[in-house]
């Protein structure tokens, strides 16, 4: 028997629980060369991180079996991140994973959410296969899938970039003087009718709170490779950049549906990756739906190669369906 509760970690809590997450992952793709007291360090940052919520399995003599946790980013939407739950190994997984995943819906819908997503990172295919075990607990769950996509990084210094013109009638200007007012509209028209198949899994109103995240000038962004494409005073495209981990990631980037098959979008790209290689930057990332094959083809122009692959199941309340 076991019991799940929610509660801020003590220092003898996150102790056992780094001893789970390690042994559970020895061996599989996903050992980390981190030792011990770094995975203690961890999970003491997030048990002190509001907008971490930490679930623990506890056994009959009180010992922790097990744990789930995740984290809200914005209104509506909490976000499970890596291979989780972890699991004691000496116990049956599958039945505390299951009551993990239960108790962490039913906890976002007490706090008024309206989806529960998690990605799975998978760099090499051993991580694709170790994922099979989680897909499946998180589809007994009722979870669905949203999306697969692609994470990209091209070699500034060995990239030639074109001189291109804009066709007439049609300006740039730059990201951090348009008013969020301007780009909301356009923002969610480009990605409506592109193949995110992430953001199509959104309800509305959860679209409409990743559309202000794409646009939220209170984040830092690289001013010369942020740019919004003007027509007839009207915003038709955007490609916004920021720094990830001291590195230049691109995104979002897009255009409404009838400025495109113009040229448009290279022209963005291109703009952005210009400014860049002009700013001493070595490598550019970004992330794209797998299904989007003309993006593909565009990127693979200019030198982004594929790194690795992410895929996201989500669960929103009115999913009742429960494979159990």
């Amino acid at each position: 028997m076991f019991k799940i509760e929610s509660r801020k970690l003590s220092k003898e809590d996150c102790h056992s629980l780094a001893r789970i997450f390690v042994t559970a992952r020895e061996k599989t793709p996903l050992e980390s060369n981190r030792d011990m007291e770094s995975v203690v360090d961890f999970f003491e940052k997030i048990s002190m991180n509001d907008e971490y919520q930490i679930l623990t399995g506890i056994g009959e003599n009180g010992n922790i079996v097990g744990c789930i946790y995740y984290y809200i980013a914005f209104p509506l939407m909490a976000f499970i991140e890596g291979f989780l739950p972890i699991i004691d190994k000496s116990r049956n997984p599958k039945e505390i994973a299951l009551s993990l995943i239960e108790i962490a819906k039913k906890s976002i819908t007490e706090i008024g959410h309206t989806r529960l997503e998690v990605e799975f990172k998978l760099p090499t295919p051993a991580h694709r296969a170790c994922s099979e075990k989680y897909v499946k607990w998180y589809r007994a769950a009722g979870f669905q899938f949203a999306a697969e996509e692609v994470h990209m990084e091209s070699d500034l210094t060995a990239v030639d970039l074109p001189q291109l013109d804009l066709p007439q009638g049609y300006q740039t200007r730059k990201f951090s003087e348009m008013p969020y007012e301007l780009l909301e509209t356009p923002g969610y028209q480009a990605f409506e009718d592109s193949k995110d198949g992430l953001f199509s899994s959104m309800s509305l109103e959860e679209q409409k709170i990743t559309i202000q995240y794409f646009f939220d000038k209170s984040k830092p962004h690289i001013e010369d490779a942020s740019l919004v494409l003007v027509s007839q005073e009207k915003v038709v495209g955007f490609v916004i950049t920021r720094e990830k981990d001291n590195e230049p990631e691109i995104g979002p980037i897009g255009l409404v549906p009838n400025a495109r098959r113009k040229g448009l979008g290279q022209y963005l790209l291109v703009s952005a990756l210009k400014a860049l290689k002009d700013s001493g930057f070595a490598n550019v990332t970004l992330d794209m739906s797998i299904t989007n094959l003309p993006a593909k083809k565009l990127y693979r122009k200019f030198g982004f190669e594929d790194v690795y692959y992410k895929q996201f199941y989500y669960w929103a309340p009115e999913m009742n369906t429960n494979a159990c």
